[in-house]
């Protein structure tokens, strides 16, 4: 386990005499659970984000007001933080939604989402950047996500469905003791169908070209947005050198193939309803 978490140490870049032309700037979207502690461990790995010439803005989306306040976040001063209040529970998909209508507003070149329970390499967001940097035909990119309980254990690894009768399934999910490398082969990125939002970098100018559904409760977001960006020509991809690590207690078998079943629902039912 050490080997998994020893990343976590590291220090952050600092920037220095960087022309303000050349930084990014990336718009950060936190899904809070309401749990205080994990949000603030997330912010720390943020902060221990090895970036270079990348300017970050975080939101944090959720309906807040009892548990977080002003001086929870006083001393993380590294980047430009503001809690956006929903007023309600929206769920996943609606907080991010909340959010991604927010940022599509201001100027930024990516959109990263996450959610508060997960765990960052240092390399995480670098990785991610790169990968829409010198691959232009990609329009969002995931990271690989494994189990904070078992660290080599892979949780959820993209989805590929099937077009021709109703089935969907998770790549890798739920697999142990599969490396980065021997996933990729030498290819700067995997492509699937979909990918969950726990670790999501989008290109910007996606968001207003594609729309975002209204701010209600949706657990099928995340597969609605990939398949809404997938439409209009990119590519969905997942890149396993950017690691997280989920923060899932009860990630059992039936959970997975349970959210299979939701996710094919959803789509079968929006987009290919003439084969039901």
């Amino acid at each position: 386990m050490k080997s998994y978490f020893s990343g976590f140490l590291a220090q952050s870049q600092v920037q220095t005499n960087i022309s303000r032309k050349h930084i990014m700037k990336v718009a950060v979207i936190v899904h809070t659970h309401h749990k205080l502690n994990s949000l603030l461990v997330l912010l720390e790995d943020i902060y221990k984000q090895k970036l270079y010439k990348t300017e970050i803005h975080i939101y944090i989306v959720g309906n807040t007001w009892e548990f977080l306040n002003q001086a929870h976040l006083q001393k993380f001063d590294f980047a430009h933080i503001q809690v956006l209040q929903t007023g309600k529970y929206l769920g996943n998909s609606g907080c991010f939604y909340y959010g991604l209508r927010f940022v599509s507003k201001l100027r930024y070149d990516y959109i990263w989402l996450l959610n508060d329970d997960v765990r960052l390499d240092p390399l995480a967001l670098n990785t991610l950047i790169t990968t829409l940097q010198e691959n232009d035909e990609v329009g969002l990119v995931s990271s690989q996500v494994y189990q904070i309980q078992e660290p080599k254990t892979i949780e959820e690894f993209g989805r590929l469905i099937n077009n021709y009768k109703p089935e969907s399934k998770i790549k890798f999910g739920n697999q142990k003791n599969v490396v980065s490398e021997g996933i990729l082969k030498s290819k700067p990125y995997i492509q699937v169908d979909s990918c969950g939002n726990k670790s999501l970098l989008l290109r910007h100018k996606i968001v207003n070209h594609v729309g975002v559904l209204k701010d209600y409760f949706l657990h099928s977001g995340d597969i609605d947005l990939c398949l809404r960006v997938k439409k209009a020509g990119w590519i969905i991809a997942v890149n396993p050198s950017s690691i997280i690590w989920y923060d899932c207690p009860d990630c059992e078998l039936w959970h997975l193939i349970n959210y299979d079943y939701e996710c094919n629902f959803y789509y079968w039912q929006k987009y290919r309803p003439d084969f039901l």
